[in-house]
């Protein structure tokens, strides 16, 4: 926006001055001849500060929800993204989605570091990739639908993202690690 301001200021300038010649070449009329001149100087950065004052406004009304709001089928999602780029789901939407999930001492058997509790979010979180592979097992065609979806909206952005910055972190699948060698 800044940058905008100064080349509006610029033309502004620019305008003036030639307004300023017209003047004292042509007395008044020169000075009506050279309004014109400020239209057509003026016009596009007016319409890009316009264009840019929207996109910031927009930019403002959707700050709190910038990156949090997914929806599937009409059912809205809560996902929530982690300063290590990893993002959770919140259970009670999935439940929405999926009716037959397990209760959340279920999964958090199956996924000990796939759960967690967020305050923000007033409710249970699960690792979008640890769903991803409790999803994996089920063959029902809203289970396969909200699996495509969930892996291509929220899981394979979010490695994209920690692949891009070097984040190499262990996603919770379920699986069990390897016992150590001794």
């Amino acid at each position: 926006m800044p940058r905008i301001l100064a080349i509006i200021g610029l033309r502004v300038v620019l305008g003036c001055a030639a307004a300023l010649g017209f003047w004292s070449l042509l007395g008044a009329f020169g000075l009506a001849m050279s309004a014109p001149l400020f239209g057509a100087l003026l016009a596009k950065p007016i319409l890009e500060l316009i264009a840019e004052l929207r996109h910031s406004a927009k930019a403002v009304a959707y700050a709190d929800v910038e990156g949090r709001y997914f929806e599937h089928r009409g059912i809205r999602f809560s996902v929530v993204e982690d300063e290590r780029h990893h993002r959770w789901v919140r259970i009670s939407d999935v439940r929405k989605a999926i009716p037959k999930l397990p209760s959340d001492g279920a999964l958090r058997r199956q996924f000990p570091q796939g759960l967690r509790e967020d305050p923000g979010v007033r409710g249970s979180l699960i690792h979008a990739d640890a769903l991803l592979a409790y999803l994996g097992k089920s063959s029902e065609p809203d289970s396969v639908k909200f699996r495509n979806w969930l892996a291509r909206e929220v899981v394979r952005p979010a490695a994209t993202i920690r692949g891009r910055l070097g984040i190499r972190d262990p996603v919770p699948t379920g699986a069990d690690p390897p016992p150590p060698v001794p």
